[in-house]
């Protein structure tokens, strides 16, 4: 699956009709969705009753997951479009960057997935988007847990799920550092939760996160 997606976007085979407004286009890095519709996006203006996340000290997101934000997810998630990693970093590289300075995180990572699921997909996806970010970073994380896909779980599924699922792996990075997160999709907090945990144990002072969506 994840060569088939690659292969057929370096040969532009895919559509190359934007699945968002139905035009056709001429893709640059992907030709699922076009560069208006990409360039439509921008950060939420205001928090609508934001979840109590324990062991969270902050959290940021760049929008609610629904519309255009939702369709690239899915596509660069689940369909293994690879380059829809660079469209995410920069599309949400100033407002990260904004919150970035206001934590004064010195230490920046990511939630990683399974070794079993990097390996189906071709790729990490969280990984993907900070290294396209273009910021220095640590992979201090670690899924000891494999799991099937959260989506559609109930609340008590997910907090099972991810319980004791990560490992923090360079404590010695971790240790009295202020820490900021990059993951996908903010649901219930039961994965934020549970990596907050993780690296408050291995000696982190205060840990942030930045989503690239809430779902409403």
């Amino acid at each position: 699956m994840r060569w088939l997606g690659k292969l057929l976007d370096g040969l532009f085979l895919s559509e190359n009709t934007c699945k968002v407004c139905g035009r056709p286009f001429s893709p640059q890095l992907q030709g699922y969705i076009c560069p208006s519709c990409i360039s439509s996006l921008s950060p939420h203006e205001y928090f609508k009753n934001p979840k109590e996340l324990e062991g969270v000290d902050g959290y940021e997101f760049f929008q609610v997951y629904e519309g255009t934000l939702r369709e690239i997810i899915i596509l660069y998630k689940f369909k293994s479009v690879k380059p829809f990693g660079l469209e995410i970093a920069k599309l949400i590289k100033p407002h990260f960057e904004e919150f970035m300075k206001k934590t004064g995180a010195r230490l920046v990572t990511f939630v990683p997935v399974h070794f079993l699921r990097r390996y189906t997909r071709g790729y990490d996806h969280n990984e993907e988007v900070i290294r396209n970010l273009k910021i220095p970073f640590a992979k201090v994380l670690k899924r000891t847990r494999y799991a099937r896909p959260l989506a559609g779980k109930s609340p008590e599924e997910r907090r099972k799920a991810t319980e004791k699922a990560y490992t923090v792996t360079k404590p010695w990075l971790v240790k009295g550092k202020d820490v900021l997160v990059y993951d996908d999709i903010l649901t219930t907090g039961s994965t934020a939760m549970s990596v907050a945990r993780a690296l408050r144990s291995a000696g982190a002072r205060k840990v942030y996160f930045y989503f690239l969506a809430v779902e409403g």
